[in-house]
């Protein structure tokens, strides 16, 4: 018996062994072309530069949208419901539910910290607070513009305003910040000027580059002992020691006297004591970001140029700007960046957006947008603009307008087809970043279903182009980092950037130093974690258990052919082909009638080691 049962076994791993080769190659599409009554107009764009595409069959898009907009597969009963909707409407439908799903929210919270390179733990930083204020902003639906402006006029700690977690990563450095605005709201790359002239921007200075930095010189960070009241009801801008020499030269003067003032009749007559004690009265509980207006940025020193002064402040479009005495300078730049004339703000964002769900960009570097970058479907960007800026900034909106148009739900190309490598004309397989297999990976474990809640037919657009009304407030709770999390379920629960020893590291998650840092290269150690990690071998070892969805099914039809076509249809998103069914059924050691845990076992983990399983096609 023992014999046969290790003979069977040997059998089932060669089986899989050909399985898992065929999966690498094996994607289902039904593929139609396009046709409807009421043509998306991003469609009549995108024919122009690509006139011959297909559209996907719903199933392989349900896919498609769930791991683009959750981070993670369809569960069963999301499939199941999805079979039974209306054609006609279905996607939308699910577009929506998905949109409000507090998934969505984690997920793109995760993608909008890593743009922001946030670091969910830090010295005196609550642990996930600024991830939770993005994930929130993205559940509410709230403005990009409102985003940006707020994080840009944040001022406080991540407890009274959770914004200030964009300062608090760079301890409010002004240099530092300015290269950061620059690149991902404008996507110009300024850092090059700021030990000399830009060799690559024509016309733009080093003082052109200090003037950036200027808009973001009267905010400072403290996380030590702070008394920022110290000379409360004197006129006197009461600044760190390191920053004096930023003051207006009579402003730094006075305030060495006060400082030299107090230091003569109070530090130096204390005790260590009574030191250590005023230290601990005013030691603080959280980073906090303070406000000084009277803060500038003198431009420095060198032997080859004048310098000392302070720099005036000039946007990123090298126009000087005109201030007020007192003016908060950041101000005046946020609304500058957002101002409806400035639609590189917009388009800068949409490119991301566009990249992230359609495979390829209207311009790369992502950012980097120079005199000599070439704009791909320039057309369609100025179209997408237009409706962003109808839309007043709603991240939901954009990806709403952009997923229901035929041209996301283009195919993926088939062997035989022409000019396969053509990502606008064809869905190019995009690899399941690390927060996608990770959530895959748990859906797959213990799926969970959306279920429909329709009630009327939606129509994301008129025959004007415009969106109709459709509430995308999210609905429910999202979940948020923790320290040392355990019963995940879900990437978003876990610190980033990741511990070295984690999964999501294994598999691209970034250190978060440089803007969406994350990787997509293939290595041999991931190869190896899919085969016979912890996380996958867990998952395997558990899967097709008492009270898993598999064997729910065997007891349901007592028919192991339908407990294999429903593993393939929750891991996949559709139904077992005819050359999967004659390698697996051929081969069976045990009856049809009798439930085969160690199948489904073998099944689950061919399955989540295929290339179809790892992408998103």
């Amino acid at each position: 018996m023992i014999q046969h049962r290790m003979k069977g076994s040997r059998v089932l791993v060669n089986v899989f062994a050909i399985l898992v080769t065929f999966l690498c190659f094996a994607y289902v599409f039904s593929s139609q072309t396009i046709a409807s009554n009421l043509e998306h107009p991003l469609d009549k764009l995108y024919k122009k530069i690509s006139p011959n595409i297909k559209v996907a069959d719903d199933s392989v898009v349900l896919r498609r949208l769930a791991l683009h907009l959750k981070g993670t597969i369809p569960s069963p009963g999301e499939l199941l419901d999805f079979e039974k909707e209306n054609q006609e409407t279905r996607v939308t439908h699910y577009t929506v539910n998905y949109l409000r799903d507090p998934s969505f929210a984690e997920y793109w919270g995760i993608k909008f910290s890593s743009m922001l390179r946030d670091k969910t733990k830090g010295r005196k930083i609550l642990t996930g607070a600024f991830f939770k204020y993005l994930a929130e902003s993205l559940h509410m639906n709230k403005g990009y513009d409102v985003l940006v402006t707020e994080m840009i006029n944040s001022k406080g700690n991540l407890i009274e305003n959770p914004a200030t977690g964009f300062y608090l990563r760079d301890n409010g450095d002004p240099l530092q910040v300015a290269e950061y605005v620059g690149r991902l709201f404008y996507a110009k790359r300024v850092g090059c000027a700021r030990c000399h002239d830009h060799p690559y921007i024509s016309n733009y200075t080093r003082r052109d580059y200090y003037g950036l930095a200027a808009f973001f010189s009267q905010q400072y960070v403290r996380d030590g002992s702070w008394d920022p009241e110290k000379f409360k009801g004197k006129d006197v801008a009461y600044v760190p020691r390191e920053l004096e020499e930023h003051l207006p030269t009579a402003e730094m003067k006075s305030l060495q006297d006060k400082n030299g003032e107090w230091n003569r009749e109070n530090w130096n007559q204390w005790s260590d004591a009574d030191r250590k004690a005023y230290q601990k009265k005013f030691e603080l509980a959280h980073a906090t970001v303070y406000i000084q207006p009277k803060l500038g940025l003198r431009f420095p020193h060198t032997d080859d140029a004048p310098g000392g002064d302070l720099v005036r402040p000039k946007f990123l479009d090298g126009v000087e700007a005109k201030l007020k005495p007192g003016d908060d300078r950041r101000k005046v730049f946020s609304d500058w960046l957002t101002d409806k004339k400035n639609d590189r703000f917009r388009k800068v964002i949409i490119n991301r957006v566009w990249t992230s769900l359609m495979g390829w960009s209207f311009f790369t570097p992502l950012d980097d947008w120079n005199e000599d970058t070439e704009v791909t479907g320039k057309a369609i960007l100025d179209h997408l603009d237009n409706v962003f800026l109808k839309q007043n900034f709603r991240i939901k909106d954009l990806i709403l307008y952009i997923v229901t148009s035929n041209a996301y739900a283009r195919s993926y190309p088939k062997s035989k087809d022409k000019d396969v490598q053509d990502k606008i004309r064809y869905f190019t397989s995009q690899r399941l970043d690390a927060d996608q297999l990770l959530n895959s990976m748990i859906k797959a474990s213990n799926s969970l279903s959306l279920g429909s809640v329709n009630e009327r037919k939606v129509i994301p657009f008129d025959h004007s182009g415009n969106l109709n009304h459709v509430d995308l407030v999210g609905i429910g709770n999202i979940r948020i980092p923790k320290e040392q999390a355990k019963d995940i379920t879900s990437a978003a629960e876990i610190e980033h950037p990741a511990p070295y020893s984690s999964f999501l590291s294994v598999f691209g998650t970034g250190n978060r130093v440089d803007i969406s840092d994350d990787f997509s290269e293939i290595t041999i150690e991931q190869v190896l974690t899919l085969m016979n990690g912890r996380v996958s071998s867990k998952l395997t070892w558990e899967f097709g258990g008492n009270d898993s969805l598999p064997k729910r099914k065997f007891e349901e039809t007592k028919s192991m052919s339908k407990t294999i076509d429903y593993v393939y249809f929750s891991l996949l998103g559709r139904h077992i082909n005819p050359t999967e069914s004659d390698k697996i059924f051929k081969k069976l050691i045990k009856s049809e009638q009798v439930y085969d845990r160690e199948l489904i076992q073998d099944l689950c983990w061919a399955i989540l080691n295929s290339q179809e399983f790892l992408h998103v096609n």
